[in-house]
């Protein structure tokens, strides 16, 4: 819910789209706030919330303790993920307007001109995403690889993922071989 006041957004997710309009490569930089991956539910809501951050092209910004972190070190140290920040990625929202389910699918290009796709579920329930890549002006079939898994996933020209509730899938696509 759009408010008139400070914060217009009660949750990162709803400003991170709204935002995004103004982000970019050599522009703004969105800030979604400190992570504190020991408040959320399982490794899905802690793997979105720092994937949002880095596709929205934000700081990972962690406020976890030594006593609070457990054993989720790991997550704020996929190198895969990181990478987006070392590029300086921005990625941007299908849509700008947080009820619009399409707002939970981000893309960009790095700057050697791989494609990072996001796909967030923010609902409670299991949902689906897709994309053609056509839509994004990629022609034919590109490699997939998950950047949370750290696995290749074929060559395809359309991606159809099923998400858990809370989940996201983060890939990268680059140009096959020839």
């Amino acid at each position: 819910q759009h408010r008139q006041h400070w914060s217009q957004y009660a949750t990162a997710f709803d400003g991170y789209i709204y935002w995004s309009r103004l982000s970019g490569r050599k522009k703004m930089i969105l800030d979604g706030d400190f992570i504190r991956i020991n408040t959320f539910a399982n490794n899905d809501e802690k793997k979105s919330v720092i994937s949002l951050h880095l596709v929205a092209g934000g700081p990972v910004t962690i406020s976890d303790q030594f006593n609070t972190i457990g054993n989720d070190l790991w997550l704020y140290q996929n190198e895969e993920m990181l990478t987006l920040n070392k590029d300086g990625f921005v990625g941007k929202p299908l849509s700008n307007d947080p009820t619009n389910p399409q707002s939970q699918i981000w893309k960009g290009q790095m700057t050697n001109g791989d494609w990072i796709i996001g796909f967030f579920n923010r609902e409670n329930t299991g949902q689906s995403r897709s994309l053609k890549f056509a839509d994004l002006g990629i022609d034919g079939k590109m490699k997939v690889r998950d950047l949370w898994k750290h696995t290749e996933e074929g060559e395809v020209d359309q991606l159809n993922v099923n998400l858990a509730a809370h989940a996201c899938k983060i890939v990268k696509l680059t140009k096959p071989s020839k």
